[in-house]
């Protein structure tokens, strides 16, 4: 669908998309370990599956790599004189990566089979991940910046041409979910949007859907929001009513979280909605999270709220208008773990079942109404 390299930043290539790139293996490889340790020992199917997004990911890894190798060290070598030892460090880590990768190719060979080395596996996917996120801080730090310096917009929109070449157009699909997945609305538009139209409509209609199903199998999600989804609207219109009601006092709580009234308009028609929504209170703002009960797909209140911007809230009898804040994956994953977690360990369920990253949302206050 998309290679690494089909925007341009003015006179500089794009490095910012470097960052993303390497987001999605600073979460697929611990997602996958943990994947592994889930996958019972009687289950060679589910244990196949595992593996092939292991596969999938353990290739990519070696196209990027070797990509850097090829291209751009040696025109960095050639340009930058002065950093010779900074691309010496990273070709050392880039063979310490590769005997990891080939542990873990070893040890994930034996377990698609017959998955009772699950653990000594899991670990030396941890262990090539602790090797990967300190290459990945030190390339981002010291090699970032020289790379926008002295490789060229068109050298470097080759190199993402010609790395995501070597993709198969089933492998590009799953590539293009992975990265909208870890990618800000933003992020993902530097990669998207210089598509042509034809295949930006593709991936919407169908592109989307094919990549939502393959990942739900390999993270083992069925959908459980199904029947709140068909039975939603009049749960929310009763939640609503007894909420408003009583001030609070029925419904003001779910699962021992404080919930909030949320209302905004529909993206599409302007009407406004309103939804009971469990929320938690940080730094005088309220957090809210897209969970939508386990659901594989996003909520449509959570949906409004991305489209819209500012939304209105009732916390018991006091009303509230707020600006919307939909967080970047890095300050998201930080709250989800940090502050919705410690308060809300279910939540985590939620994120599993559904087999997508869960939003969350910051509502600072304009004021009370």
């Amino acid at each position: 669908m998309v290679s690494v390299a089909e925007t341009t930043h003015d006179t500089h290539p794009r490095t910012e998309q470097m960052a993303v790139i390497h987001r999605i293996f600073r979460t697929a490889f611990p997602e996958i370990a943990d994947l592994v340790r889930r996958t019972p020992p009687t289950s060679p199917r589910r244990a196949e599956v595992v593996a092939g997004y292991l596969d999938f990911q353990l290739n990519g890894l070696h196209a990027h790599h070797t990509t850097e190798d090829r291209n751009i060290w040696p025109r960095l070598l050639e340009r930058a004189a002065p950093t010779a030892d900074v691309i010496e460090r990273m070709e050392r880590q880039h063979e310490a990566a590769s005997e990891a990768s080939d542990r873990v190719r070893e040890l994930a060979a034996r377990w698609r089979v017959t998955p009772t080395n699950g653990a000594e596996l899991a670990a030396a996917i941890d262990q090539l991940t602790a090797i990967l996120v300190e290459h990945l801080d030190d390339e981002e730090a010291h090699v970032v910046p020289l790379i926008r310096e002295h490789i060229t917009v068109e050298e470097w929109e080759k190199f993402g041409e010609d790395a995501f070449a070597k993709f198969t157009n089933a492998q590009k699909l799953i590539a293009t979910g992975i990265m909208v997945e870890v990618a800000t609305p933003e992020e993902a538009s530097w990669f998207l949007d210089p598509l042509p139209l034809p295949i930006r409509i593709m991936w919407r209609l169908q592109g989307r859907r094919k990549y939502a199903a393959y990942i739900r199998r390999v993270r083992g999600a069925r959908d459980h929001g199904l029947l709140l989804r068909r039975l939603g609207p009049s749960v929310n219109r009763l939640g609503t009513s007894l909420y408003r009601r009583s001030h609070g006092r029925v419904g003001g709580t779910a699962k021992g979280c404080p919930v909030m009234l949320v209302t905004v308009p529909g993206r599409r028609t302007g009407t406004p909605h309103t939804t009971p929504v469990a929320y938690f209170d940080y730094d005088g703002t309220y957090l809210v999270s897209g969970t939508a009960g386990g659901s594989v797909a996003e909520p449509q209140w959570f949906r409004n709220l991305r489209a819209t911007g500012t939304a209105h809230v009732e916390i018991a009898d006091r009303e509230q208008d707020v600006k919307v804040d939909v967080l970047p994956r890095v300050d998201r994953d930080r709250i989800w773990r940090d502050v919705i977690l410690p308060k809300a360990p279910s939540f985590v369920k939620y994120e599993q079942k559904a087999g997508r990253i869960i939003p969350v949302a910051v509502l600072t206050p304009a004021g009370d109404s």
